[in-house]
């Protein structure tokens, strides 16, 4: 559950609407901010399936403090694609007025001699080699638009332990749409405080993405690259993430949640030249009506 209803709870199923005001930020070069306004929190659990919030379930090993489940989910990161502002990262701004250029030398890292002269954009972290002196129609009328990707159906292995110190989640999960053919896997460790009203839950996690994976969603394919951006094949990569999460009830129906993460992207998605930040961070506050 992403608003947990505390402790206590013994009915099958929960569901709960959260009205307010959030954002998560878009790491891709000319991606707009995802504005978040609305959650629909939705879980149910039967004797062995389960769904919870887009985690689909089969728990087919259990115990007091443990269960082990096989799950299947979306992968998440095609949504950065719907909130692309300039798909074309294009020839055409890098002339316009409205940047900052400057005409530094350049050395790429571990090269003994310069390469090229560059212009460096403000706006944006990627070299750009020089143009030439006559910008014809050719040049600018290069394939600069960042193609769609697709989603992924993942599906693999869950396990879950709670404990008085802190619950273990973790996933190992496998592309089974044969979108990317990669592969990732989830570790996470929380804890939550109560008071009689009150509820405050603290996540530190791991999640490592294959290399198939990282180049499908952050790569430059061959036929993707123009001048000022460079074909791009990631290696794999682990992300590190912070959660804090928060509730105040003021009726059985009534609750005011915030929620705040950071997560540090690994050098293998920061280091592509379609990536402009380090880290994706998310919050949202508003009020939340348990049904």
């Amino acid at each position: 559950m992403l608003f947990a209803q505390g402790p206590g709870a013994e009915r099958s199923w929960d569901l709960g609407l959260a009205v307010g005001y959030g954002q998560r930020s878009n790491p891709l070069v000319s991606g707009e901010d995802i504005d978040i306004n609305t959650v629909v929190d939705f879980s149910w659990s039967g004797r062995k399936f389960f769904f919870d919030n887009g985690d689909l379930g089969y728990t087919f090993l259990e115990g007091q403090s443990y269960a082990v489940s096989l799950v299947a989910t979306f992968n998440n990161e095609r949504n950065y694609y719907n909130y692309l502002t300039g798909q074309e990262l294009g020839l055409e701004s890098i002339v316009s007025s409205d940047l900052n250029i400057a005409k530094p030398k350049f050395r790429k890292s571990g090269e003994e001699t310069a390469t090229s002269e560059i212009f460096v954009s403000t706006q944006d972290k990627t070299a750009i080699p020089a143009l030439p002196d006559v910008v014809t129609p050719d040049y600018l009328n290069q394939n600069t638009e960042l193609p769609d990707r697709d989603f992924a159906l993942n599906s693999g292995l869950e396990f879950l332990y709670i404990s008085p110190w802190g619950d273990i989640q973790a996933q190992v999960l496998s592309d089974v749409s044969s979108t990317h053919n990669g592969q990732e896997a989830w570790l996470s460790w929380s804890h939550p405080w109560y008071t009689a009203n009150s509820e405050l839950n603290l996540t530190l996690g791991l999640e490592w993405k294959s290399a198939n994976l990282v180049s499908y969603y952050y790569g430059v394919r061959p036929e993707e690259h123009f001048v000022g951006r460079n074909a791009y094949a990631a290696d794999s990569g682990t992300n590190r993430f912070i959660r804090l999460s928060a509730r105040h009830s003021f009726s059985r129906h009534w609750n005011l949640v915030a929620m705040v993460e950071r997560e540090f992207l690994s050098s293998a998605i920061y280091e592509s030249p379609i990536v402009s930040s380090h880290a994706v961070d998310t919050f949202f506050t508003g009020l939340f009506y348990q049904f």
